[in-house]
């Protein structure tokens, strides 16, 4: 079942030619091609994450441009084996030599002509303009005040393409959103506490998305004052979109359901913010200064605290801050699948109704995959069309509605067979 401009495909064929889509269809054909049999599979654009960290290899400390490129291919090798055809690296809060180093390396990719750079979209500057009071798992000693020098130290690396920026940590915040946004950058807001009134003027000066909404933490208010928080404005504000990590742990369910309804599938965004690059740890780690160990069998990773610290948290909501996900898009898209699939209740909206198979995976292929090129304004991807890179993922779905079992049986990147 091959998904195609908005509707369901049965026996039809997607023709790739030179990395670019020739024909969508019952008669697409690229004559003298290999052929790629689908038949029994969903055939549905390849997934873009906007999050992947690689903090195991960062807390290393500072390494040549080119370690890092090398090491950068291998994540992309892995990555694409997965079902990932484009994807954004995150920074860390780290020394700024060692974020610059990083971004160095990812221009070589940029540059380069290999089989998989081009999976590389460029990286994302998380940990350096953060509300250092909302750090989660990042390193607050090395979080900076707004600064455009700093900035243009960033972006003159040529490698970044989207940015988080605090906007309530000084005046001069909103005056680097803009600077940012004006040189082509995407503007986020994670790891932060601005008020409703602070993020509009932050959206007004480019803003444009809200990094992995819940998480970071995400400030939030129930109060009047300022017309609430992060949250509430994120939710309310169609100039939004907003990225979620569907890992089943950084977000319940319920809430994934309440604010996809809300901001609607359009300008919902299914990121992985995995941890580490080709696959999370098994055992306890130490990264930048933190301490970070797997939980509950390796479905997710957590900072250590203290027994003081679990004990005096144990009645409460307190669950600690997170370092990272254990999982991948492929989980990020079965997650999805399932909790659009089934009829369940919500936070603050009362039940969701169960969407089809093919809505259910439609909407799911839209966060992961088009809405995701559509924050980036990349129009070559996340989408079956022609003219269209030949980015493909070939999908063996099994199971019941609640439960299905998504296995990636082919990655095509740019018209590229990559190995599952």
């Amino acid at each position: 079942m091959l998904s195609a401009g908005g509707a369901w495909l049965e026996g039809a064929a997607v023709a790739v030619e030179d990395g670019r889509i020739t024909g969508v269809g019952l008669e697409a054909a690229a004559a003298g091609n290999p052929v790629v049999d689908a038949e029994g599979l969903w055939v549905v654009p390849g997934w873009i994450d906007l999050q992947v960290n690689d903090i195991g290899w960062l807390s290393g400390g500072l390494k040549e441009p080119r370690v890092h490129a090398g090491r950068i291919r291998e994540v992309l090798a892995y990555q694409a084996s997965t079902g990932v055809t484009g994807l954004i690296l995150a920074t860390l809060a780290a020394p700024l030599d060692e974020v610059l180093a990083y971004l160095e390396g990812m221009k070589e990719i940029l540059d380069g002509s290999g089989e998989l750079d081009e999976v590389l979209l460029g990286g994302l500057v998380e940990g350096t303009f953060m509300n250092p009071e909302f750090h989660g798992a990042h390193n607050p000693d090395w979080v900076l005040p707004p600064d455009p020098g700093v900035l243009d130290q960033l972006l003159s690396t040529g490698a970044v393409a989207m940015i988080n920026i605090a906007p309530e940590t000084t005046p001069e915040a909103v005056g680097l959103i803009a600077e940012a946004a004006s040189r082509g950058v995407v503007v986020g807001c994670g790891h932060a506490r601005p008020h409703a009134e602070c993020l509009r003027e932050a959206i007004e000066a480019g803003l444009s998305y809200v990094i992995h909404l819940g998480n970071g933490p995400t400030g939030s208010s129930l109060k009047v004052f300022n017309d609430g928080g992060l949250l509430e404005e994120c939710l309310r504000n169609d100039e939004l979109m907003a990225t979620l990590i569907v890992d089943g742990y950084h977000l319940h369910p319920e809430l994934v359901r309440d604010w996809v309804s809300r901001k609607e599938i359009s300008r919902s965004i299914g990121i992985s913010d995995a941890g580490f690059g080709t696959g999370a740890p098994t055992e306890p780690f130490e990264l930048c200064g933190m301490r970070g160990e797997p939980a509950e069998g390796g479905a997710y990773l957590r900072v250590v605290r203290s027994r003081e610290e679990i004990e005096a948290a144990a009645r409460t909501s307190d669950a600690g801050a997170l370092f990272g996900a254990a999982i991948g898009m492929r989980e990020v898209f079965e997650n999805l699948l399932n909790l659009f699939s089934v009829e369940m209740r919500g936070v603050n909206i009362r039940t969701h109704p169960a969407l089809s198979m093919e809505d259910s995976i439609a909407a799911a292929a839209a966060m992961c995959s088009s809405n995701p090129a559509r924050l980036l304004s990349i129009e070559d991807r996340g989408a079956l069309v022609e003219r269209a890179r030949g980015d493909i993922v070939l999908l063996e779905i099994s199971g019941e509605p609640g439960s299905f079992e998504v296995r990636v049986r082919e990655t095509i990147s740019a018209g590229h067979v990559s190995g599952t």
